[in-house]
């Protein structure tokens, strides 16, 4: 009996830990309707430094790469992976432009996300660039950039990487995670050290969306969900333990939930607005003809120029042409001054490559060069049109410092010429491709003026429309150049203004038949001005 009695008193206690068990389980599976795969994926447990790059052979990369794995080991909140990528690591960049580059130089490695830095030094300052990268899918997640910092020391370069640190690492959309929950008790891998302290009330959070910028991928913004509430009570110097006071449904906050920034958002302390000073002064604000006012404007931030550009300019120039043909000897004509247009536009892809392409037009009237023949004013209307595709160096990991530019297109240059008798000036259509080198440095630390050039080399031009008695050319040669300023003048908008040269040359072998030309050559020099509204 008494046996039977204990086995009985096994049982019970045996079913009530089922039932306990079922409904912790039932609790546990609630949290299903609370699943989200934008904030799976946002979980960072486990974080490598990828290689850092310099444009100083290594001077600052490698101290910079050295305190970015210090940092990292010495956070709570993750673990350090170390990077063991074999061969060349791209720089920050190219990554940034091409997801399935980082995912194919880090799948060897166990680790969430990935943090890549970039120094380059110019004229102006230091700057310094800081990435970080999802594993999940590749793309930038977080960037923190400093610009032409005026001091180069190593010891000055370790306190500013640390602030960029901390900057990139504040702009994850949360501050910390669940590590483990029983019943209503949780862990938390926040502590002391994070300004976390007794009694403190804590928010759990769903990220259920988040906005990326349109060519660089960064988090702009994050939608978010309130899962619950946990009171904080007991702090450690790394962890806390608290309690669940609320959450939505039984289940909704578990482990690798996130955790809200808990830090207040501070305003400036605001001033009454009554009667008296303090009113009348607001009219004195730098801001007041937008903000006060009789009439007040409606202000609207303008967002940065990020996809590309688009321009037009007007410009005077000078033109000669001279032909040499057998029996008729030398003939040249000449325009002292003509007007020209210009339209252009370009399409960032990404920082290091752009697309552009370019339309102009001119207007020319020159006298008749062949003797006695009529009419005795020629028009010329030249059209020009280009296409090409262009890869850029950043000397400072900036789209909008310094640079150069390589490209490669195509262009076609037709000059139409009145007809005359007897025949003088003929029509012309050169075209080729072309290879195009061009830099832009600007001149100033607040980046308001700029200077560059662009010189185009035509690569074997081809030529329609032979003058004379001539069926083509043996050798033709077509070199531009273009020196050009440019003035910001808005957020979007700048003024430019620009010197350019175009040279033609043609050799023809028919030397000796009569009618023949054995030369030709074409010039244009001018000056142009224009907008460009950058978008």
């Amino acid at each position: 009996m008494q046996t039977n009695c204990m086995h009985k008193q096994f049982l019970l206690f045996g079913l009530n830990i089922l039932i306990a068990s079922m409904a912790f389980g039932q609790m546990v599976d609630q949290s299903s309707n609370y699943f989200s795969q934008i904030d799976e994926d946002l979980t960072i447990q486990k974080v490598s430094v990828l290689a850092v790059s310099d444009n100083v052979d290594g001077i600052y990369s490698r101290p910079i790469q050295m305190q970015l794995e210090k940092l990292v080991r010495e956070s709570h909140r993750w673990d350090f992976v170390e990077s063991n990528v074999a061969g060349g690591v791209p720089t920050a960049s190219e990554l940034e432009e091409n997801p399935d580059e980082l995912k194919r130089v880090t799948y060897t490695l166990d680790a969430d996300a990935f943090i890549v830095g970039a120094a380059s030094r110019g004229p102006n300052g230091l700057s310094l660039r800081l990435d970080l990268f999802l594993k999940k899918d590749g793309k930038l997640l977080a960037q923190e950039i400093l610009k032409d910092h005026p001091r180069f020391e190593l010891s000055e370069l370790s306190s500013q990487v640390a602030i960029l640190y901390r900057n990139l690492i504040r702009k994850i959309p949360y501050v910390g995670l669940i590590l483990s929950r029983q019943q209503n008790r949780v862990t938390v891998n926040l502590g002391q050290s994070d300004g976390l302290a007794k009694d403190q009330v804590l928010s759990v959070i769903q990220v259920i969306k988040f906005n990326r910028h349109p060519r660089f991928n960064f988090i702009i913004s994050a939608d978010k969900e309130v899962l619950g509430k946990i009171k904080i009570l007991k702090v450690d110097e790394t962890l806390s333990f608290g309690a669940i006071i609320s959450e939505k449904e039984k289940g909704a906050v578990r482990k690798l939930a996130k955790v809200a920034s808990y830090e207040d958002v501070v305003y400036q302390s605001p001033s009454a607005l009554g009667t008296g000073a303090n009113e009348e002064s607001l009219g004195e604000r730098p801001d007041a003809p937008i903000s006060f006012g009789k009439e007040p404007k409606e202000w609207v931030p303008v967002n940065p120029p990020s996809f590309g550009q688009v321009g037009a300019r007007v410009g005077l120039g000078t033109f000669s042409t001279n032909v040499d043909i057998v029996g008729t000897g030398s003939m040249e004509a000449k325009a002292p001054l003509y007007p020209y247009l210009g339209v252009f536009g370009e399409l960032w892809l990404n920082p290091l490559w752009t697309v552009k392409a370019e339309i102009m037009q001119a207007v020319i009237s020159t006298n008749n060069p062949r003797e006695g023949g009529t009419p005795s004013t020629l028009n010329h209307l030249m059209t020009k049109y280009s296409m090409a595709i262009g890869r850029n160096f950043l000397l400072r990991d900036d789209f909008f410092g310094p640079k150069f530019q390589l490209s490669l297109g195509f262009s076609n240059v037709r000059t139409f010429v009145d007809e005359s008798q007897p025949a003088g000036l003929t029509t012309t259509n050169y075209s080729a491709p072309v290879i195009g080198i061009s830099g832009s440095f600007p001149l100033t630390p607040s980046r308001i003026w700029y200077m560059g050039g662009v010189f185009n080399l035509y690569v074997l031009p081809k030529l329609d429309g032979a003058p004379g008695t001539s069926t083509g050319s043996d050798t033709n040669t077509i070199n531009e150049f273009s020196f050009f300023a440019e003035k910001k003048i808005a957020e979007n908008l700048m003024a430019i203004g620009s010197l350019d040269l175009a040279i033609y040359g043609s050799k023809f072998s028919d030397s000796t038949t009569s009618g023949a030309a054995t030369s030709l050559s074409q010039r244009h020099t001018g000056f142009s001005a224009g907008v460009v509204y950058q978008f």
